[in-house]
């Protein structure tokens, strides 16, 4: 499936909470429908094929770190950057469908967009409820900004206590080597120590953009299969 076109909050009905809940619902269904159907003997579970799942993922980060162009060019495959800055207001929705590999599933991300400047605000929370999935982006060239993913961090995670909250710390625009502040080595450490992957991207350059997108898909994926394994485990 090729990319779906994001739209401005709000999205058209059923797209948001109510869509993730209710695909996810529709997933399993038509699992346990094909699985009622296989003989009693064999594991059932190697017989169910190309799942597709629906994923809530959070961009969050400073204003100007490039979230928003980021997602459009994830969205698009490279096909759009927009080089003058334009800040977010609100929320932007992009969605689009990644394979996973090795495997005939998939997983539908749900990309919430917000505005960098909405840390404290309550429609925050309100657009936050409930994620499966964070993306974490900050400007090489700008410290405060990386220092700030500490803020955001806490802000997603406050919305799923007690549960851990797959994601990946994103470091952009190394294209403007010379007027980097951040040191790869010392992101690399701090995403450990949070248990974020790290990436290094550039959407002026193109370089890196799809991987973050890609590895938070592979981490729901795997959140997902090992449910199933529990499941069967169990009966």
């Amino acid at each position: 499936m090729g990319p779906a076109p994001s739209s401005h909050w709000p999205p058209r009905a059923g797209v948001g909470w109510e869509l993730l809940a209710a695909a996810n619902r529709g997933s399993a269904r038509r699992r346990r429908r094909r699985a009622a159907a296989l003989p009693l003997s064999g594991p059932r579970r190697w017989l169910v094929t190309m799942v597709k799942l629906a994923a809530k993922c959070i961009l969050a980060g400073d204003p100007a770190v490039g979230k928003t162009a980021l997602a459009q060019i994830f969205r698009t495959d490279g096909a759009h950057f927009q080089k003058n800055y334009t800040l977010t207001t609100g929320v932007d929705l992009v969605v689009k469908t990644v394979p996973v590999p090795d495997t005939g599933d998939s997983v539908e991300l749900f990309i919430f967009d917000s505005a960098g400047k909405e840390l404290f605000s309550e429609m925050l929370d309100k657009l936050w409820e409930s994620p499966n999935v964070l993306c974490l982006v900050y400007d090489v060239t700008s410290e405060q900004s990386f220092t700030n993913c500490s803020k955001w961090l806490e802000k997603a995670r406050s919305q799923i206590p007690g549960t851990s909250l797959p994601g990946v710390l994103v470091g952009n625009k190394t294209d403007l080597a010379g007027r980097r502040a951040v040191d790869s080595a010392q992101a690399q450490a701090w995403a450990l120590g949070q248990g974020l992957e790290c990436f290094e991207t550039s959407v002026k350059e193109l370089e890196n953009c799809e991987a973050p997108f890609r590895c938070l898909a592979k981490q729901f994926h795997h959140l997902y299969r090992e449910k199933v394994e529990v499941f069967h485990a169990l009966l």
